[in-house]
């Protein structure tokens, strides 16, 4: 009930529009409810009592009728689709807002494929109910109890015998209800999960074939399909074994009405036009009747799929903006970790990290794989947050910043290269829009990314296909570097950012990004040792703690673990130890 209410609450803004569906929607009832009454008059008046005069006004009186309800439900339909269609409108661009203030956190822990079902099939499911199915239970019980006052009037007795039926019915769809909303639960999240492998499966269709794994993928997708398809079945053996049962009690009501009016005919208690206005009027409630499964499967559907929407827009960001946040007075680059310690679900990824790097320093960072390489670095733009400790950027406290301020004044390149499906120029100039093309030349330029560029037949407009597919791993790496330069920041951080690349054009970008980084506080992510060897500190992680620090020379001197990688890739390039 707490869903369903909140889902109307959504059509506060447009409740001018729902106001006047609703409106017309009861100009469609009340012209369906007088037509029985004009009914039993055709047959009273003009039919037995011979007044043929009355024929033409009461035909009129109903093709008027039908045309006033015709143009009502077009109106209706209009007034409902327009406000159910800007609902979600607005939910969507909602969820979208706020899934990006959503922390790196909640990304880990929910997969994309079942986020993408939250926002399509789950949010349609909400604007259909919008749409039709609160139209469609006003209507039914405004119809229900209109038809129950006039038929009363009619016939007291007809009307009892079909109110009888009422606490049977009323019980069925009771049990209908109790049992058909865990079931759409969990078709839809089993939906959110075959959607999840169907994403996953397709963003991945290289590897799939390159292993040729695509039977295996299949047998995947066919097992958490056939899962669905069981739960789809089960839904479907509810409605088998309740709804015919509602239909069928319903049904009856018209013979158990026939039979009572022909009773009361034949005692002289009611006429034959009477008796043909009551029968206009069970139509009418028992309609609701056989209704009732559809407006509970609406309602359900509906209220399942809201619970994930409301779920994610209740789940505010775990990493947020400071009450009172502290402006940086001049953002020099000056980075300070003070006995830093981070986790991640509960695993320790930092222990105890302290250091310093100056305004224009190069900050290496060493270490095997699961470290805490990139962990470290994504803590100086708050991806995420410290357990215990500080970081200071610019010698405040980056949980005391405000979040644009920081990421602003860092440039990032990934180890893992993302493109948006957009033309080169627009991939450099993301983070910087109104950039001009001489700046983004200039930054492709300093990523060695120009020569390449120039090289293709659209040049800067040559679009990139999504994910960055038509480029090779270094050309995407060297966009992204210029993408990184072009907001001319005070911190770059480079994570593996020449890993594919060879050692050649690795060279060429240094020479350039020599000239770029100086006045930038940079830190590198590297395993060639030639990226690191020049820089300012060199930091040896060891199971998230700092193993070694130094100059490369001071490094060196110490024969420790950072000696033991540079005499392991000195092995591996001249082909030492089986080295190829």
């Amino acid at each position: 009930m707490n869903s369903t209410r909140r889902i109307l609450g959504l059509l506060k803004p447009y409740r001018g529009k729902v106001l006047l569906g609703f409106l017309f929607q009861t100009v469609v009832i009340v012209t369906r409810l007088i037509q029985p009454l004009i009914t039993r008059q055709v047959v009273n008046d003009v039919i037995i009592a011979g007044r043929h005069q009355l024929l033409v006004q009461l035909c009129l009186t109903l093709l008027g009728l039908s045309l006033t309800r015709a143009v009502s439900s077009y109106v209706r339909v209009q007034m409902m689709e327009r406000a159910s269609q800007n609902v979600a409108y607005d939910l969507r661009t909602g969820l979208f807002r706020h899934l990006q203030t959503m922390s790196f956190s909640f990304y880990d822990r929910n997969r994309v494929g079942e986020i993408m079902s939250r926002m399509t099939g789950d949010l349609e499911g909400v604007r259909d109910y919008l749409a039709g199915g609160i139209i469609t239970m006003f209507e039914q019980g405004i119809t229900f109890f209109g038809a129950l006052v006039f038929m009363f009037t009619l016939s007291w007795q007809a009307t009892l015998t079909i109110l009888a039926m009422l606490p049977l019915i009323a019980w069925i769809a009771f049990r209908f209800r109790s049992r058909i909303r865990p079931a759409f639960r969990e078709a839809r999240e089993q939906t959110a999960t075959l959607n999840t492998r169907v994403q996953e499966n397709l963003a991945g269709i290289h590897v799939v074939k390159a292993f040729v794994r695509e039977q295996y993928e299949r047998e995947l997708f066919e097992q958490e399909n056939r899962k669905l398809l069981g739960v789809n079945l089960k839904i479907t053996d509810i409605w088998r074994t309740y709804v015919p049962i509602m239909h069928g009690l319903s049904e009856i009501c018209t013979p158990l009405v026939l039979a009572t009016g022909s009773v009361l005919i034949a005692t002289g208690h009611m006429d034959i036009g009477t008796l043909v206005g009551v029968t206009g009027y069970i139509w009418m409630l028992t309609q609701p009747m056989r209704m009732l499964s559809q407006i509970i499967n609406s309602m359900t559907r509906a209220s399942t799929s809201a619970e994930k929407i409301f779920y994610y827009l209740d789940l505010g960001p775990s990493i947020r903006d400071d009450d009172n946040p502290q402006t940086v007075n001049e953002r020099k680059g000056r980075v300070e970790f003070d006995r830093v310690t981070f986790s991640y679900d509960q695993q320790p990824v930092l222990q105890d990290i302290s250091f310093v790097a100056e305004p224009g320093q190069t900050i290496a960072i060493m270490g095997a794989t699961g470290a805490g390489k990139t962990s470290l670095v994504r803590l100086l733009s708050r991806s995420y947050d410290v357990i215990s400790g500080r970081v200071l950027v610019d010698g405040v406290d980056v949980r005391r910043q405000r979040l644009k301020e920081l990421r602003c004044g860092i440039g990032y390149v990934p180890q893992e290269t993302f493109l948006f499906s957009e033309s080169l120029f627009e991939n450099i100039r993301f983070g910087r829009p109104d950039a001009s093309l001489d700046a983004v030349v200039a930054a492709a330029r300093a990523a060695q990314a120009e020569e390449f560029i120039e090289e293709m037949p659209l040049k800067y407009e040559t679009v990139v296909g999504e994910r960055g597919v038509g480029l090779s791993g270094g050309q995407k790496q060297r966009t992204a570097i210029a993408r990184a330069l072009l907001i001319d920041p005070s911190i770059l951080v480079l994570d593996d950012a020449t890993s594919a690349v060879d050692m050649q054009t690795e060279y060429l970008i240094q020479q350039h990004l020599e000239r770029s980084i100086q006045g930038r506080t940079t830190f590198i992510i590297a395993h060639r040792m030639s990226s690191v060897k020049n820089a300012d500190l060199i930091l040896v992680l060891n199971q998230g703690r700092i193993a070694e620090r130094g100059s490369h020379q001071e490094l060196m001197a110490l024969k420790g673990e950072y000696w033991q990688m540079w005499q392991d890739q000195l092995t591996s390039i001249s082909g030492e130890g089986g080295g190829v």
